[in-house]
């Protein structure tokens, strides 16, 4: 009789933990820690969670953004191209300064997004300067593609 209560004992402990779990994720707590089925807390480090947001946005930028920037950098030097016919040499040379900075803007947010990814990556996505810098990129790369 004692072994089964200490087996139920268990099972509501964990089903607790997985319950507690739940309603933390829902409500959008992140938990550093989780519940041993013995009752002690083990430190997990890195939140399990905040680490697949990371991987998520690491993901995103490069697997979405970055091709998107690229479509983009090519319609700019498309339309510049065919600008050349329309415009005048001296309008054309204002849109052209525009263009080119644009396109190094986008360009430099790029090689700042793949330089953050890559730290990422060598850190196992826990790098927090590294997700700044990626966010910061991300953030100014979407705002230059949203302008078009």
């Amino acid at each position: 009789m004692a072994t089964m209560r200490l087996s139920l004992m268990e099972v509501a402990l964990r089903e607790t933990s997985s319950w507690i779990k739940t309603i933390a994720d829902s409500l959008g707590f992140q938990a550093f820690s989780k519940i041993n089925p013995s009752g002690g807390m083990n430190n997990v480090g890195w939140d399990v969670t905040k680490q697949k947001e990371i991987q998520d946005l690491h993901h995103y930028a490069v697997r979405d953004l970055i091709p998107k920037a690229g479509v983009y950098q090519m319609k700019l030097l498309e339309s510049l191209a065919q600008s050349a016919s329309i415009y005048s040499p001296e309008d054309l040379e204002s849109l052209y300064s525009d263009t080119n900075k644009r396109i190094e803007k986008i360009g430099s947010h790029i090689s700042g997004v793949l330089v953050s990814a890559r730290e990422l990556c060598k850190s196992g996505h826990q790098n927090w300067e590294s997700v700044q810098s990626l966010r910061y990129h991300i953030i100014q790369l979407s705002n230059l593609l949203e302008s078009e």
